[in-house]
């Protein structure tokens, strides 16, 4: 089950939500609480590199920047032994924002997932691209795979909500399918994202243009299971130009630093994950990016920034947040 949200915070959230659709301003933003990881992923770097300074407070960020959502991340944000305190700060003084976690899984335990749901989480993804070892190998955590599906029946048993978040790959992509009915029968949402090579150059896992027909069809299945199942979050306007970025590596309209940024850990703000620091918090302002030419990944929350509103999607929207 979500956060049980109070009649007040309902017509508030509702509220900001409809000042957003009307003026416009900042959808989401990333939020590194660490740059510091655990793990050894191949298509990432972070953990090559020496991390930036951690701030002990993310609540003037936020207050700055004034998003509709914060989604927690890093790096490993477990390895912070203050998380609970910083959700916390965030839920108390900001009542209508939506707040997300997403981790690698490999710290998470029934206690500590309870500590942070407790502590004002709206929702816990865990970053999963397999249901075997091949997960392992690919974090460079043995036993990580066994771990996550031993703690997430757990923590569904005591009300938290969960994601598995799943990048499309060339290897694993024909296995979502497989992963959105084994996370329905755990009651576990499932976010997809494509893989994106353009951050440190690696396109091993990237998907081949010659595997199109066959990614159509494992689309055209994932649709049909988020119809059937409903745990699937990715919309339809997302799922739709998978296929359009594998076969031309650039999808245009992209809003990065204008409806969503990347906050470093120290508190640098970034246009997006893929994209150098480009001021820190403290001087940015509403119009501070000019809009983007650049169409080089397909991640998911371009998706979601991208995807027009309406009614539909509103509900469906509404449904998922509840």
């Amino acid at each position: 089950m979500a956060r049980k949200l109070s009649v007040t915070e309902l017509i508030g959230g509702g509220g900001r939500f409809f000042e957003y659709l009307m003026c416009g301003g900042m959808f989401n933003i990333n939020l590194e609480v660490t740059k510091r990881c655990n793990a050894r992923c191949d298509f990432c770097d972070y953990w090559k590199v020496k991390p930036p300074a951690e701030l002990a407070d993310y609540v003037p960020v936020v207050k700055k920047l004034n998003p509709l959502s914060v989604g927690l991340t890093g790096g490993e944000p477990l390895l912070r032994s203050d998380l609970a305190d910083l959700i916390a700060g965030l839920r108390n003084n900001f009542k209508f924002l939506h707040i997300g976690l997403i981790t690698n899984g490999a710290l998470l335990t029934h206690e500590r997932g309870l500590e942070l749901w407790r502590a004002g989480l709206d929702g816990l993804s865990l970053s999963l691209d397999y249901l075997d070892e091949r997960h392992d190998r690919e974090r460079g955590l043995p036993g990580l795979t066994r771990h996550i599906l031993a703690v997430v029946p757990e923590l569904r048993k005591a009300g938290v909500s969960l994601c598995f978040n799943v990048v499309m790959k060339k290897e694993n992509y024909a296995e979502m399918p497989r992963i959105i009915r084994r996370a329905h029968e755990m009651g576990v949402k499932v976010s997809l994202s494509t893989y994106n090579c353009w951050r440190i150059n690696n396109e091993t896992h990237m998907i081949d243009a010659d595997e199109l027909n066959r990614l159509g069809e494992v689309i055209a299945e994932v649709k049909r299971l988020k119809s059937e199942l409903g745990n699937v979050t990715t919309g339809d306007f997302y799922l739709n130009r998978v296929a359009e970025f594998v076969a031309r590596r650039n999808v245009p309209g992209c809003t990065a630093g204008l409806n969503w940024v990347q906050v470093t850990p120290d508190g640098m703000i970034k246009r997006c994950s893929d994209h150098p620091p480009a001021c820190h918090y403290s001087q940015w302002r509403k119009s501070f990016f000019a809009p983007t030419d650049c169409g080089q990944c397909w991640y998911s929350c371009r998706g979601a920034a991208q995807e027009p509103w309406s009614v539909s999607r509103f509900i469906s929207e509404a449904r998922q947040a509840l």
